[in-house]
Formats: structure tokens, sequence, C-alpha cells
């Protein structure tokens, strides 16, 4: 089945189509670092408010196996790209945390009508449910 669907996609995109990966080094800009690496940081928050959308860079297995697989991993520096861009990422998702829960603060006035509120209804947890409504509904 997926041979079939190769062989139709070669002739649909010509034949120099799938080879296109193979084509690329691991010193490519096309190829995505952080892929190569661990893991691709548009992979790790899909179909979430933080979904950074498709990765613009090329995702290659054999790329990345040979990586994993070279002597001398340090040359290329892309851990330290990867570990700075991880960091770009947790750093956008503390700041956006950090922004929701400011909205979510109460100010102080805020504060000060829950207070009022529950002090005033407070006598009313004692009475009849029916009665303890009607003087809710008198009170706002």
């Amino acid at each position: 089945m997926a041979a079939e669907q190769r062989k139709l996609l070669e002739q649909l995109m010509g034949a120099g189509a799938s080879s296109r990966h193979a084509q690329l080094s691991l010193s490519d800009p096309k190829v995505c670092r952080s892929y190569l690496v661990g893991t691709c940081p548009h992979d790790l928050f899909t179909n979430t408010k933080q979904d950074l959308g498709p990765c613009p860079k090329v995702h290659s297995e054999p790329l990345k196996t040979e990586y994993e697989t070279a002597p001398d991993k340090s040359k290329h520096g892309f851990e330290y790209d990867y570990m700075r861009d991880m960091q770009k990422y947790i750093d956008e998702c503390n700041r956006r945390i950090d922004a929701a829960q400011r909205r979510l603060e109460k100010t102080p006035d805020e504060i000060r009508q829950t207070n009022d509120l529950v002090y005033s209804t407070s006598p009313l947890a004692n009475e009849h449910p029916e009665c303890a409504l009607i003087k809710v509904r008198l009170l706002a």
C-alpha cells in the first residue's frame, strides 16, 4: 500500500521529490536542529493554546539517526541551540502564565465587596432557604 502511494507521489511530483531529504546534510539551515537533538517545540504544543503551528524546517529521521551516531556531536553546537530554544519557549510559557494569573487576581475593592457579601449573607445560613433567598434578593 505504502509503496503504491510512493509510486503515485513520484509520478505526480517527479522522482526528485522523494529524494529531497537525502540531499540535505546536518549543517543545512533547512534542517530542524531541535528535532535532531531531541524534540521540536512545534511538536510539543499541538492542539493547545500554545500551538506554534507546523515547523518550517525539515524533520528527517535519517538525519536524526546520523546525528545520534556521530562521534563528535559537540562540534555542531546543536545542543546549545536546542537548550537556548527550549529556554526561550519555557520563558514564553511562563510569561503567558504570569499574564493569566494577573488577570485572575482580584483588586482590593473586589476583595472588599466579596467579604461584605459573605458577611452580609452569613446570618442567612441558619434560616429557611426560601427566606434566605428573599433576603439575598433584597440585598442585591
